[in-house]
């Protein structure tokens, strides 16, 4: 009679990198992951991606200073993994929410040899240990195909939301 062997249950690995919280001096590993991120998503005129660059570097850097946005980066010692922002956006007071602001995920982003690593999964837990502990109800994003399964393993929901163009833009001829 052949003797089986039980299959020893894998014990589960510790990551192999840190999610730390972004400071200004990270400034350009933030504006380098943007611009990976739309790279990623189809956006490949230089021009366009340089422009873009300088407004995000601008527009990051105030918000960072005013506390409007914090950011993440993962890394293992010196080599940056990935990482991902919260930006509290104003909103309009409505029932049920009082505070004029909510928090949104973006420029979340894994460099390409660091995927399935978990490194988004440790920078989505940063954010939502981030807003739990600043008492917000709820965290929003808008996920691109590729990050949708890492936000639905942390719970996040599908909603709905409508758009209607204004003018055409670039992208859509």
């Amino acid at each position: 009679m052949a003797t089986q062997k039980k299959k020893r249950a894998k014990k589960p690995m510790k990551p192999a990198f840190t999610v730390r919280k972004a400071t200004l001096k990270d400034l350009p590993i933030l504006v380098h992951q943007r611009r990976a991120m739309w790279r990623d998503l189809g956006a490949r005129e230089q021009r366009e991606l340089d422009r873009a660059d300088k407004v995000y570097a601008q527009w990051a850097r105030s918000r960072m200073k005013s506390g409007t946005l914090i950011g993440w980066v993962a890394e293992n010692g010196e080599k940056v993994l990935g990482g991902g922002c919260v930006w509290l956006q104003p909103v309009q007071p409505r029932p049920g929410y009082n505070l004029m602001i909510q928090p949104y995920l973006l420029s979340m982003y894994t460099e390409p040899r660091s995927r399935g690593l978990g490194v988004a999964s440790g920078v989505v837990e940063k954010a939502l240990e981030w807003c739990r502990k600043n008492q917000f109800l709820q965290l929003r994003l808008h996920a691109s195909e590729m990050g949708r399964k890492v936000y639905l393993k942390h719970g996040f929901e599908r909603t709905w939301e409508m758009r209607r163009r204004i003018k055409k833009l670039r992208e859509d001829s």
